[in-house]
């Protein structure tokens, strides 16, 4: 199967760009470290519960080498650096990753008029997203959801109502007070933003909710008129 590398929203074939050597599937994995104890055989493994980022390499090749170097520089290095959209797809349909940075650690000139290609390293946050996920739209006072992913996910919560609303979603608990049409509580960023997108932190009572992996049961007092949640579901 043809491995198709999408960053930018942009088909690197647009621009020319094909992929000449890719990197292979790359999973997220637990931190550990390794403690030596005198008198024990072997270490002590302790799980730190955090997951390192995920570096992404690829050596890229113009399909017509004909071109003006200089003319595909300024098309790579547009692609690369002026992001509008930071997902990158490659190998696994309709999953992406999230860069956090690109390092191009070679004179892209030099390389492409000596070998014809250059090398790029985008560096990932360590999960993959569902690029076909939906925002749930909750209605009911008590509703169950579910996260089939792999770990517990951050959502971005969009609460409709007014006044002092209070939601739970599992056993986690969260009041925003003097609410005006809707607020915005966003679990990855730590958001807590009004309408107008100005902090509402200071009346933010409680910590952000997760969906836990498998069932989630969502409540809400006050008076609040619907819930829309992205997800974000995450796989390894």
């Amino acid at each position: 199967m043809e491995k198709k590398l999408i960053f930018n929203n942009i088909h690197s074939e647009e621009l020319g760009i094909i992929v000449v050597e890719g990197p292979p599937e790359i999973l997220a994995q637990e931190e550990y470290e390794e403690i030596d104890i005198e008198g024990r055989n072997g270490t002590l493994t302790i799980n730190k519960g955090t997951f390192p980022n995920i570096e992404k390499s690829f050596i890229l090749t113009t399909i017509n080498l004909d071109q003006d170097i200089n003319l595909i520089i300024e098309k790579i290095k547009t692609w690369l650096f002026n992001i509008k959209d930071n997902k990158l797809l490659y190998a696994i349909q309709n999953r992406y990753n999230i860069v956090k940075k690109i390092v191009i650690e070679e004179d892209i000139k030099t390389t492409f008029e000596e070998y014809g290609d250059f090398k790029v390293k985008f560096v990932c946050e360590p999960f993959y997203y569902d690029l076909l996920e939906k925002n749930i739209t909750v209605t009911q006072k008590q509703t169950i959801i579910s996260n089939n992913g792999d770990f517990a996910s951050s959502p971005r919560i969009i609460i409709y109502g007014t006044g002092d609303l209070q939601i739970t979603i599992n056993d986690t608990t969260v009041q925003i007070n003097n609410v005006d049409e809707s607020v915005l509580l966003d679990s990855k960023l730590f958001l807590c933003l009004d309408k107008d997108n100005n902090n509402k932190s200071i009346d933010m009572i409680g910590n952000f909710p997760l969906l836990d992996k498998g069932k989630n049961t969502i409540t809400w007092t006050g008076n609040i008129t619907k819930l829309e949640i992205s997800p974000r579901i995450i796989y390894r």
